[in-house]
Parts: structure tokens; sequence; C-alpha cells
């Protein structure tokens, strides 16, 4: 006996359709301190190890940008300190206690992997039917046009946040997120900005 199945080409569509929309990067915990498991914050400085200053702007900015659509209160510290020339954790502290800050959110890319793919162009025959019968082949005026080879880039970057307490400077928290197979570097900061602020908000650290 044959069954039929009326649902299961939908429910297959379905899924496909939800792992289509499915987060990008994958978060996962490294440290978090049980004795800090009540507390919360709502002034956080961001601050991005970065060797290049113009990517620390960026990041810090995007990662502002998504916490303070929740309603905290965040502070980007490239307005205070430049980390392409390295940084202490004293100066961030310092930094820190300069804009009351009552957690510190430091972050610095672990990983970067760029997989470059090069797809080879191809030639196209173009005929136009100048007269006469379209039938005969040379009638026609024949143009080869030549596509060029293209560039498919995919940045897989890993990134390692840590969460201080403003007051104690001790590490309450710490995660490692990764962004898969993004075409651009921005665009892999941009996603790593989302799932870092999403984590926050998951382990109940922020208001």
């Amino acid at each position: 006996m044959r069954r039929i199945f009326p649902h299961l080409g939908l429910a297959m569509l379905l899924c496909g359709l939800i792992g289509a929309c499915a987060p990008q990067t994958s978060v996962v915990k490294l440290y978090e301190d049980p004795e800090q498991a009540s507390r919360t914050y709502n002034r956080l400085l961001i601050v991005d190890i970065a060797a290049d200053s113009a990517q620390q702007q960026m990041f810090e900015s995007e990662i502002v940008a998504r916490l303070k659509q929740d309603g905290v209160d965040a502070i980007p510290a490239y307005t205070m300190l430049d980390t392409s020339n390295g940084v202490t954790q004293e100066d961030i502290n310092t930094a820190g206690e300069q804009v009351r800050a009552d957690a510190i959110l430091v972050s610095h890319i672990a990983s970067l992997d760029t997989q470059v793919d090069i797809i080879e162009g191809r030639q196209v025959l173009e005929s136009t039917c100048r007269r006469g019968d379209p039938v005969d082949y040379f009638l026609y005026d024949h143009e080869i046009i030549a596509e060029p080879d293209s560039v498919k880039i995919a940045h897989t970057v890993a990134v390692i946040s840590h969460l201080y307490d403003g007051s104690s400077h001790k590490r309450v928290w710490s995660i490692q997120s990764t962004c898969f197979e993004k075409a651009s570097l921005s665009a892999a900061l941009i996603e790593e900005a989302t799932a870092i602020a999403r984590q926050l908000r998951i382990d109940e650290l922020i208001e």
C-alpha cells in the first residue's frame, strides 16, 4: 500500500526556510563568574583591540548602536583610546572610570579566515540578423562577448569578548562569537556586533 503524505513537502520547505533565516553566527560561552550572576549593567565602555584605528571605530560604533537599541547606555572607547598602538588594562580601566562606566566590554578578532574563489569567465556568441532568410547563418552579424573572471570572497571571523566589572575590574563574562562566510569584513563585524549584544541580553548582563 502506498501512503501519501500531503504535508511532507510543505514541512521540508519550512525547514529549509528556517535554516536559511538562521543566524550565521555561533556563540560559545568561555567564562561566567557565578558571583556576578545576578548583576546587570546599564552603562558600558566598549573597547575593540584592533591593529587598525578605522576598524576599531567601526566595530565599537556597531556594538554601541545595537546596545542603544536595547536601551543600554554605551560609550565607544575610540574617542579616548587608540588601540592600534597597543593599550594596557590600566589604560582601559582609567577610561572606564572617566566615563563612569559600570562595566567594560573588551573585544578583539581572534581569527580571520578568508576564502577566495575565482570563477572562470566565459565567451558568449551573440548573433544579430541583418536581412534575408533568418535560417541563413551568413546573413547574421556575429559578436563574441567575453565575460571576465569573477572573484567570490568569504570571510569567517571569530571574535573573543570579555566583560569586566567597572568597580572591581574583575572579568565576569567571556564568549567567542564566530561569523561565517561574509562577503566583506565589515559585514562580518556588523553581524558580530549583533551577536555580542544579543548574548549580553540573553545572559541578563544588561538592563
